[in-house]
């Protein structure tokens, strides 16, 4: 491909206006030129693309709803956003040099499926290594891995009990409640629930952040509990973040309608919105990016004006790490990072953004000054 071709298309995805089959042509090239190690991508003048190209993804996926190429668009950013940057790095007439080659002691994979689930007995089962699908069995309970990877509960009479999956940092899951409802776990959660649900109510107990897919059933609401609120569903896709490290619990409705309650405020959500529990229990709600909210379920991390403290908060929790947070300047970050890279890559991107340098040793994430 020439260069005048590579940069006329660059320029198009740059400010959205290149056609899907234009991105997937550029794709193609880029993965063709890097395994013939070529470095023939255009000079270091798209600092930002990653930005803009997230600002393209947003208006065209507000005209257009589909599930499928919101992810397609997203996926499509995080990888240019990423080749972009290797490209730029590998360029020998660029003006600087970044410090991970010799700041990074030991590099750190991205994160795994893996969890531990609790029976009611307190039979503790490792998830993530294990090959054979039968899980638990047990008096009215069968429990598998299905195709996919994720647990799946199937009654077969009354099981009784609480269960408890729990993910370690480094590590996340999916679970098929037995009402037909979808739980995903982040990174160092946990979700304790009942092997059936019986009862007028589905109450389940979140610590960290889970994004649900409920089964509607309006004769038994689905109650989440967190250490500071209640979520009360009837059939809904939300996204909750209870870490309690955050500055507040926040809730992120996708489908449906849900009400958020905490001491004696509450409020109601529709699709699109999102509720603050804060510490001192001021409780609100705002417009949100119900897509960032959930990039961590696409295998991504979306920054949208993210402040550093969080960003690396994130990724110590993936990349199971300490981040020295002391002397963290106050700056935001904008962009898309995969979440399958490992940590060198994922704070290369970072830097490429501007601004700092970052030192990975004994497993502890700082800022170089």
């Amino acid at each position: 491909m020439e260069q005048e071709t590579l940069q006329r298309l660059l320029e198009k995805i740059s400010d959205g206006t290149a056609t899907e089959e234009e991105i997937a042509s550029y794709l193609r090239y880029c993965e063709a030129a890097e395994k013939a190690g070529e470095s023939t991508l255009p000079p270091p003048d798209t600092r930002g693309v990653e930005q803009r190209m997230l600002a393209a993804i947003h208006q065209r996926t507000g005209r257009r709803k589909s599930r499928r190429m919101m992810r397609y668009w997203y996926a499509t950013a995080a990888m240019l956003a990423g080749l972009i940057a290797l490209a730029i790095y590998l360029k020998p007439e660029r003006q600087f040099k970044p410090a991970l080659a010799t700041a990074v002691q030991q590099d750190i994979p991205a994160g795994t499926d893996k969890a531990v689930l609790t029976l009611a007995n307190g039979k503790k089962i490792i998830l993530g290594t294990a090959n054979d699908e039968a899980v638990a069995q047990q008096a009215g309970l069968r429990v598998y891995r299905s195709d996919s990877g994720e647990i799946v509960y199937e009654a077969t009479g009354a099981g009784s009990g609480f269960h408890e999956i729990a993910t370690p940092r480094g590590g996340q899951y999916r679970v098929v409640l037995q009402d037909g409802s979808k739980v995903w776990l982040n990174a160092a959660s946990s979700l304790r629930y009942p092997a059936t649900f019986t009862g007028s109510t589905r109450t389940v107990e979140l610590k960290g952040e889970a994004y649900f897919e409920i089964a509607g059933n309006a004769r038994q609401p689905f109650i989440v509990y967190t250490p500071s609120q209640r979520v009360e569903v009837l059939g809904t896709h939300f996204n909750v973040n209870a870490y309690e490290e955050n500055a507040c619990t926040q809730t992120t409705l996708l489908e449906g309608r849900v009400r958020v309650s905490a001491g004696h405020n509450g409020l109601i959500l529709n699709p699109g919105e999102q509720a603050s529990l804060y510490h001192q229990g001021a409780l609100s709600k705002a417009p949100a990016d119900a897509n960032a909210a959930v990039a961590w379920k696409n295998g991504y991390f979306i920054f949208n004006d993210t402040y550093l403290t969080e960003v690396l908060q994130q990724l110590s929790r993936w990349y199971d790490v300490k981040a020295d947070l002391k002397t963290i300047p106050n700056m935001h970050y904008n962009g898309v990072i995969p979440r399958n890279v490992p940590l060198s890559k994922a704070l290369e991107m970072l830097e490429f953004t501007g601004g700092v340098k970052f030192n990975v040793n004994n497993n502890i994430i700082s800022v170089r000054h």
